[in-house]
């Protein structure tokens, strides 16, 4: 049994060397990452956003490298105050990977995402939630000797719940950002493969060692499959964030170099002369007319169109909109729209445009280049009666609001801008196109 033992303990030690390896040379890596892009955060909301998801990401990451070294210098028995610590230091892990879901820059929006879709709430909220965690762990270390079997399946229990709960959520976004870079069902299905057999790990290794019978034998293995797991786990964040950022910096590349193109198709593009949107009734299709101007004064005409109205054109229409009222938009999400209304109409256009082309920037405050009397919103009762359509006004709403509205009451204040959102949205919805 001695030597049982002992053998256990080599194999304990290379399993935690190997933990903290592979999670620590992934968080360098990652941190190296967002260094590399941590200046572009300066001069975007955008990468702003993008970066602290990743610090987040960093920090879960480190997380295992620190359970590791605590292992390492503390391979104790299965007592109740080493599980709690354990414990704690496993539900760090979960909060910050929980933190890290709301800033992954995904488009698909259901019940689970909008969870997380205004940011600071989120966090609050995950705060709030973790706090409660920590503080029962050690409320339940306090009444140990006289709760002390049961109190160790209450705190793994609850742990594996947390930590299974966190992988998931985790992996179902990892799904989604991979499923938007453009990869097809082989990896997404791996992806998926690799969350079941990661949650499964959550079940095995703390049943392993809370319920004696044969499967204490296999705890090794369980170890050792463990391993495989978190390791393909953090090698998909690591390659998504890698592949993420090489693909934006990529197609600002080619926005920025697409006018060198002899071909016909990329003319150098230097104004924006007049904007029409609106709606075919025949042909039931959302479109966008440009008519454009390029190097040489020659114009061109070009339409893009869609059978669905999709958030990218609701941009358009709410920048044109503000453009022929006067009011300049600014909000935490307007360099994505940005980036989507341009990503829209370069998709499909034989001529592409750049942000700088389209928009005024005034200290953070954005609107048209467009001449006003050169901006045509046709079908507007139509739009105006579509959900979405008012989803988008309601959102940025507070920016048609009048400076001395916002100063009277004080809808710097989140609370106080929420009320009277709530209080004057439906008026003002009411009358624009009628101004």
């Amino acid at each position: 049994m001695k030597i049982f033992n002992n053998d256990m303990m080599t194999f304990k030690q290379f399993y935690l060397l190997a933990l903290f390896g592979i999670t620590f040379s992934i968080a360098v890596y990652l941190f190296i990452l967002w260094w590399s892009n941590k200046e572009k955060s300066n001069q975007s909301l955008f990468y702003k956003q993008i970066n602290q998801g990743l610090l987040f990401v960093i920090f879960a990451v480190l997380s295992w490298s620190i359970v590791a070294i605590y292992k390492i210098f503390d391979l104790k028995e299965f007592t109740l105050s080493y599980i709690i610590n354990d414990r704690i230091l496993s539900s760090m892990n979960n909060l910050f990977l929980f933190l890290s879901l709301a800033f992954f820059p995904i488009k698909k929006i259901n019940g689970f995402t909008r969870l997380f879709q205004k940011k600071e709430k989120w966090i609050i909220n995950v705060f709030i939630i973790f706090s409660l965690v920590i503080c029962f762990f050690t409320i339940t270390d306090k009444i140990g000797d006289s709760f002390n079997f049961l109190s160790r399946i209450l705190i793994v229990g609850l742990d594996s719940i947390f930590s299974i709960s966190c992988i998931v959520a985790t992996g179902y976004i990892l799904y989604y950002s991979y499923k938007e870079l453009g990869f097809g069902k082989l990896l997404l299905t791996y992806i998926n493969v690799v969350i079941v057999l990661f949650s499964i790990t959550q079940i095995l290794l703390p049943m392993s060692k809370m319920v004696p019978g044969s499967t204490t034998d296999f705890y090794p293995y369980f170890l050792a499959f463990f391993i495989i797991c978190v390791s393909q786990f953090v090698f998909l964040i690591a390659g998504y964030y890698s592949i993420f950022f090489y693909s934006i910096s990529n197609h600002q590349m080619s926005e920025s170099n697409v006018l060198k193109d002899k071909d016909l198709n990329s003319h150098e593009i230097v104004e924006v002369l007049k904007v029409s949107l609106g709606y075919h009734s025949e042909t039931k299709m959302f479109y966008l007319t440009l008519n454009l101007k390029d190097k040489f004064k020659k114009e061109y005409i070009e339409t893009n169109q869609n059978p669905k109205l999709l958030q990218p054109l609701l941009y358009w229409l709410l920048f044109s909109y503000a453009k022929k009222v006067n009011v300049m938009l600014t909000h935490q999400d307007i360099a994505i729209a940005k980036f989507r209304m341009v990503d829209y109409w370069n998709k499909e256009s034989n001529f592409k445009l750049n942000q700088e082309l389209l928009f005024f920037n005034e200290s953070g405050h954005f609107e048209f280049k467009i001449n006003q009397q050169n901006i045509f919103l046709n079908d507007a009762t139509f739009f105006k009666s579509k959900l979405s359509f008012k989803d988008i006004f309601r959102k940025y709403f507070i920016c048609f609001v009048t400076n001395e509205d916002k100063t009277t009451y004080q809808l710097s204040n989140k609370k106080n801008a929420d009320k009277y959102i709530l209080e004057h949205f439906d008026s003002f919805y009411k009358n624009i196109f009628n101004e």
